[in-house]
């Protein structure tokens, strides 16, 4: 019994070498395998049973850190021009807010009621395009960094921008409808193409977990 479980120790300090993600999937099937096929009476992992070990540990690590494809270095800078389209979305409502109110309150026939609401609108959108920007920058860092659960975070994201597009044009009378036009367009159409970069061949290839390693043969 004492001898198992010096070994099984000993496999877990060695298959540490490898993703933490991996392990968690596959450690408890793998350490198994090792155990089952060890020698009789085996007490420690041989030298180069540890040595293949650590070298597939290796190849796995510099593996996940690879550089990305084309189409996800594509992505996250059509991401990043994203963020900055909303920034710059942003920046124009904050800029021109006070004079859209000014203009608007002018307006035969509006009520107090009425112009506390096309404030209340403009500051809504104010701190849903600062939010968005945050969002749009998460994303990239994730996505860049081998996150699979991102890009379908990103499809749920695409979704909400789609839903606010098809408003702003239901609103077309609204105050900002041309700017919103303009801006969510262009917002859209950058995230419609980031969708197609990160869900192409080369970049599902790139997220797919990595194979398993071959188990080193047990010492003899």
């Amino acid at each position: 019994m004492n001898e198992t479980a010096n070994l099984e120790r000993g496999y877990r300090r060695v298959l540490r070498c490898y993703p933490k993600a991996f392990r968690q999937e596959s450690g408890p099937e793998i350490l198994g395998v090792l155990l089952a096929t060890a020698a009789e009476g085996q007490r420690r992992i041989g030298l180069a049973e540890s040595a293949a070990l650590i070298r597939g540990g290796l190849r796995m690590r510099l593996r996940l850190t690879a550089r990305p494809p084309r189409a996800v270095r594509g992505a996250v800078r059509l991401m990043c021009l994203g963020a900055l389209v909303e920034a710059a979305a942003v920046l124009t409502i904050g800029v021109t807010a006070g004079r859209v109110q000014a203009a608007f309150a002018k307006e035969p026939g509006i009520t107090a009621a009425q112009w506390h609401q096309v404030a209340g609108v403009l500051t809504l959108r104010e701190v849903s395009g600062g939010v968005a920007v945050a969002v749009w920058l998460f994303l990239a860092w994730a996505i860049g960094h081998r996150r699979d659960v991102a890009r379908f975070s990103f499809s749920a994201f695409f979704a909400l921008n789609t839903l606010a597009m098809l408003i702003a044009l239901a609103q077309h009378a609204a105050a900002y409808a041309s700017a919103d036009l303009i801006a969510g367009a262009a917002i859209w159409l950058i995230a419609l193409a980031t969708m197609v970069l990160i869900f192409t061949r080369q970049s599902n290839a790139y997220y797919r977990p990595p194979a398993r390693p071959p188990l080193a043969p047990a010492a003899g």
